[in-house]
C-alpha cells in the first residue's frame, strides 16, 4: 500500500486508544505518541525519518492513523480552557472532568468541584485495581470503565476513560453517553500531550 508522503499525519480516535493505553508503551504505541508530540500535525516524511513505513501501512490499515491534506495546529490554551470548547462533543450531557490517577481533579466543567473531586477519587480507585489485577496476570484490554443506573439501557451514567501520556495516568471522565470516537477526543489528548497540563495560575 503506498502513501503519499506530502501528506500530514494524525492519530484517530482508535489511535489514541492505542497508543496511550498502557502504563509502560511498546516501540510501536511510542510511534503512535509521537504523532501527538509536536505543535502541529507531521508530514509523512517528517515521521517516516524515525519511524518504518511498514508500521505506517500498519497502523492506517488499522485505523490508527488518518491522512490530512493539511497540517493541524495543536490546542494551546491552559487544560481549564481548552476543556469547555470540547466538552460538548465528548459528553451527551455536557459534563467532563479530567483526574490525575491519584486522584486529583485537574479540570472541570459541568461538574461541581465536589462531585468532581469525589468522581476523580473513585477513578484512581478503579485505575489502581485494573493495574493490580493485570500484576496478577489477569489480562484486562479495556481502557475505560462504564455505569449504568439501569442495566437495560445501554447509554451509562458515567464513564471513566484511562490514559497514560508520558508516564502520568489520567482518567478521563464522561457524564452521560462518553463520545470518545470524535475529532474532540484527539484534541483534547493532544492538548494534555503539548501542554503539560498548563493552568492559569
Amino acid at each position: 500500500m503506498s502513501t503519499s508522503h506530502k501528506n500530514y499525519i494524525t492519530l484517530t480516535p482508535a489511535g489514541v486508544f492505542e497508543a496511550f493505553s498502557q502504563s509502560e508503551p511498546t516501540p510501536m504505541q511510542l510511534a503512535l505518541q509521537a504523532l501527538l508530540s509536536g505543535r502541529e500535525t507531521l508530514l509523512v516524511s517528517e515521521w517516516l525519518e524515525d519511524y518504518s513505513e511498514l508500521w505506517l501501512d500498519s497502523f492506517v490499515e488499522q485505523g490508527f492513523i488518518e491522512k490530512l491534506s493539511t497540517f493541524l495546529p495543536a490546542p494551546n490554551l491552559p487544560l481549564d480552557q481548552f476543556l469547555p470548547y470540547v466538552v460538548a462533543s465528548l459528553s451527551g450531557k455536557r459534563r467532563a472532568a479530567i483526574a490525575s490517577d491519584e486522584g486529583f481533579c485537574l479540570a472541570r466543567i459541568g461538574y461541581t468541584q465536589e462531585e468532581a473531586d469525589m468522581l476523580s477519587v473513585a477513578a484512581a480507585d478503579f485505575s489502581g485495581f485494573m493495574l493490580r489485577q493485570k500484576q496478577r496476570g489477569w489480562a484486562i484490554e479495556s481502557q475505560a470503565i462504564s455505569f449504568f443506573q439501569k442495566v437495560n439501557l445501554l447509554i451509562p451514567e458515567t464513564s471513566f476513560v484511562f490514559l497514560w501520556i508520558d508516564g502520568s495516568g489520567y482518567a478521563l471522565i464522561i457524564d452521560g453517553e462518553p463520545l470518545t470516537n470524535n475529532r474532540a477526543f484527539v484534541e483534547l489528548i493532544w492538548g494534555i500531550k503539548t501542554s503539560g497540563l498548563r493552568f492559569d495560575s
